[in-house]
């Protein structure tokens, strides 16, 4: 028997130190929870993409402002026209064949405003060159050197054209219905990216205090081995002298094989717990593989005050995704606008004005138009009324049918975010008292397990009441640390709740 426990005792020890010894030797690195929230907002991927994601909505802003970009262009054209002779009942003589050269050079500029006013500035000049053969007539051909006559002449035009909606398009078109739902879009892309800050912060806190947790249940398994160790040596040597039974020992052994086995477990679970917290704080993992996260923060239960109306009122002014939410009833409202408006017939005013200018010399051409010598001008009103309007009445009330369900989709968040914050006030407050009572079960079973093992020591116990007492134990310390994580993660989801996290970490977000 004797040979029996000194195996039992050396495999133990062996074990113990091959569970040690098997563990990689690795860099050690302690962290707090502020500098755990730097690295997240700093190097998490989740927040570099949504990062990205707000910039494109602001680029997709700007674009939608080209729709009110002049456009200038500036033509230069030459044209040719070879004619033959021809036929005309109604001339005497015939139509006799002549080349027509034309060279065209102007700039135009067009484009809208945001009142629904479209413009066009346009000029041109025109240099016609024109051959016309008469040999085919003698007496005509007389009449020029070579019976060819060459003419030449300079053509100016310069003008304004002018076009304003004044039903359909006129307070609303596709351009500013574009603009106004790319503002609402913006804004909620810096909503999401201001929430997806805000998880990314609370999954860093749950994440740490689930390291810390762990931590502590490594070292109370560590204690719990070492009494069993402690109360193994004790027990063999009482069998050894008489005292106890044999079966005690085996009794002894037996627990300490199981506090070996968890506190494997323990170490097991606490890195993956560092895995968890690696994987938001770097965009590069394996530069962090060996890296021994410690958290430096101990796990404290400090009290706050809670208030489960002012919560309600945070929440529902502060949560993003309740923002977010309105806003997207903001974006539907701009498109029940705008497909209104379209049910309207089209009235618009057009006008122009400009002058024209002929001479053979290509400034005074020029001059005559700028100077308006030989104006030209319309005004008028165009409608145009469709016989029927059933696509646009459909796709007005299916804008309203839209806009209906946003409302309905932001009544029902806000009414899970107060599910939310009842909840969490009331976990909070129950996790707190936990605590307590809690840390005082814990005294208790230290205060038990020392008398028990007096009593023991004096002949009045057995090792199965110890043995029961250490589990106790364990059981107190385990809970005591589960109750100090819960509670510090109940705090950190309540603030989350109530869209107060960044305010809790002290961060202040610049939207540009």
């Amino acid at each position: 028997m004797r040979l029996r426990i000194l195996w039992g005792l050396a495999f133990g020890a062996a074990l113990l130190a091959s569970a040690q010894s098997s563990r990689p030797v690795v860099n050690t690195r302690s962290l707090s929870l502020r500098e755990c929230i730097d690295l997240a907002l700093a190097r998490n991927l989740d927040l570099r993409i949504e990062h990205l994601t707000a910039e494109i909505a602001g680029y997709n802003l700007s674009s939608a402002y080209g729709a009110y970009a002049p456009l200038f262009s500036f033509r230069a054209r030459h044209d040719f026209v070879s004619q033959p002779g021809d036929f005309d009942p109604q001339k005497f003589n015939p139509d006799f064949p002549y080349e027509l050269q034309n060279d065209t050079l102007g700039p135009t500029l067009s484009g809208k405003l945001p009142g629904g006013l479209s413009y066009n500035f346009n000029a041109y000049t025109r240099e016609d060159n024109a051959t016309t053969d008469f040999t085919s007539s003698p007496d005509d051909a007389a009449n020029f050197p070579g019976g060819f006559r060459t003419t030449n002449n300079y053509f100016t035009a310069a003008n304004v054209t002018l076009q304003q909606h004044l039903l359909k398009d006129f307070w609303i078109d596709a351009d500013r219905e574009l603009i106004q739902v790319r503002r609402k879009e913006l804004k909620m892309s810096q909503q999401t990216l201001r929430f997806r800050i805000m998880q990314t912060l609370l999954a860093v806190e749950l994440a740490y205090y689930d390291l810390g947790a762990a931590r502590e249940y490594v070292r109370v398994q560590q204690k719990t081995l070492e009494l069993r160790q402690q109360f193994v040596a004790e027990t063999r040597r009482r069998v050894e002298v008489g005292d106890l039974p044999p079966l005690d020992s085996e009794q002894a052994e037996t627990q300490l094989q199981n506090a070996l086995t968890a506190l494997t477990a323990a170490r097991e679970d606490f890195v993956a717990r560092q895995n968890t917290l690696k994987s938001l704080l770097t965009d590069n993992f394996r530069e962090w593989a060996d890296l021994d996260l410690e958290p430096a923060d101990a796990l404290l239960a400090l009290p706050a005050e809670i208030n489960r109306s002012e919560s309600f009122q945070k929440a529902l002014k502060a949560r993003p995704d309740l923002i977010e939410a309105r806003l997207a009833v903001e974006r539907r409202a701009v498109m029940v606008k705008f497909r209104q408006n379209q049910l309207f017939p089209s009235l618009d005013l057009i006008g122009r004005y400009g002058g024209l200018g002929v001479d053979a010399d290509p400034g005074a051409s020029i001059n005559h138009a700028l100077n308006f010598r030989d104006p030209e001008y319309f005004y008028g009103v165009v409608v145009s009324l469709p016989l029927s309007n059933i696509g646009e009445r459909g796709n007005y009330r299916a804008s309203k049918a839209a806009k209906q369900i946003a409302e309905l989709q932001l009544q029902k968040a806000e009414q899970e975010v107060l599910l939310q914050v009842a909840d969490l006030v009331n976990r909070s407050q129950s996790r707190f008292s936990q605590v307590n009572s809690t840390r005082k079960a814990r005294a208790y079973a230290e205060a038990a397990l020392n008398a028990e093992v007096k009593k023991l020591q004096n002949g009045f116990s057995t090792s199965f009441v110890v043995l029961q007492l250490q589990e106790i134990l364990t059981a107190a310390r385990t809970a005591e640390v589960q109750a100090l994580a819960d509670y510090n993660k109940m705090l950190a989801q309540l603030a989350f709740a109530e869209g107060s996290t960044l305010e809790r970490n002290r961060i202040t977000l610049e939207v540009k």
